[in-house]
């Protein structure tokens, strides 16, 4: 790589936002027969594993998690009321990130990642892949459902080009904003719907008291998902679309912190002032 490629691709690495808020990180690196997934942010929830849940499986990076398409405790990842869920409500904003691996052709929704009211039926927030109703089957979907809204339409799928049940590894972004009202999807690093939030009766956001990997958590737990899962991120701000793209070029990574991008771009000012020379 020459010294101008290289500056640019500095440059563009310095160009992802400065102010990224990760709360949790959980890389699935674990091998098998783990019990805890550790939580990469430091005093943050670590998750209990399920029993039936197989970890030490190849991932996208390093190893992943297996799940079973089950709904019981045994089939997924629990974090419980996260010690860094509130941060999610005080911000208004948040960012969902995962690799999924799945060839699972039944089940109207497979829930991956859920956020939620382990008390209510219908106040939560959920990353996956669905099914039933859908042309083609096997899209990713998102939704931000908030208690008594009287609608369970806050699911916003990718079309044709967001089908990721076929077998291969695929990113999921799901980001959300309070401010502008709006939830967007990734896949694969490329934005691919959006919708507006609909207020309920608490407001903009649901209770957010269960964070679960593998099924949708609510009262009654349903949705389980059938498959692989690598790289479980979450942001406490709604990602740019850079951010996401880079999640996607870079597996296992989290979007830089501010003082690492400052030396990225000091780098690249630095072997621009030298080919000058």
């Amino acid at each position: 790589m020459n010294l101008r490629t290289l500056a640019a691709s500095s440059l563009l690495a310095f160009s992802l936002s400065g102010h990224a808020a990760l709360i949790a990180h959980y890389t699935f690196d674990e091998s098998a027969g783990a019990t805890t997934a550790t939580n990469e942010v430091d005093g943050s929830t670590a998750g209990s594993v399920g029993t039936l849940v197989t970890t030490g499986e190849a991932g996208i990076s390093g190893n992943a998690y297996r799940f079973t398409g089950g709904t019981a405790q045994d089939n997924i990842v629990d974090m419980g009321s996260a010690s860094f869920l509130p941060a999610i409500t005080t911000s208004g904003q948040y960012t969902l990130s995962t690799w999924i691996n799945s060839s699972e052709a039944a089940g109207g929704r497979n829930v991956v990642v859920f956020i939620g009211d382990n008390t209510d039926s219908n106040s939560y927030i959920d990353l996956g892949t669905a099914i039933d109703g859908l042309t083609p089957p096997g899209q990713a979907y998102m939704r931000h459902r908030v208690d008594t809204n009287g609608t369970g339409a806050n699911s916003f799928f990718g079309g044709s080009d967001g089908v990721v049940v076929d077998g291969s590894w695929h990113h999921l972004a799901m980001t959300a904003d309070t401010t502008t009202l709006t939830i967007s999807l990734y896949v694969d690093g490329i934005f691919r719907a959006s919708g507006p939030i609909v207020p309920g009766s608490s407001g903009d956001f649901p209770v957010l008291n269960n964070f679960e990997i593998g099924r949708l958590g609510r009262s009654s737990p349903t949705d389980g998902y059938e498959g692989l899962v690598d790289d479980v991120q979450i942001y406490d701000e709604a990602l740019s679309a850079g951010d996401i793209a880079f999640l996607f070029a870079n597996p296992g990574q989290a979007v830089p912190e501010p003082s690492a991008l400052a030396l990225i771009g000091l780098g690249a000012f630095g072997l621009i002032r030298r080919q000058r020379a």
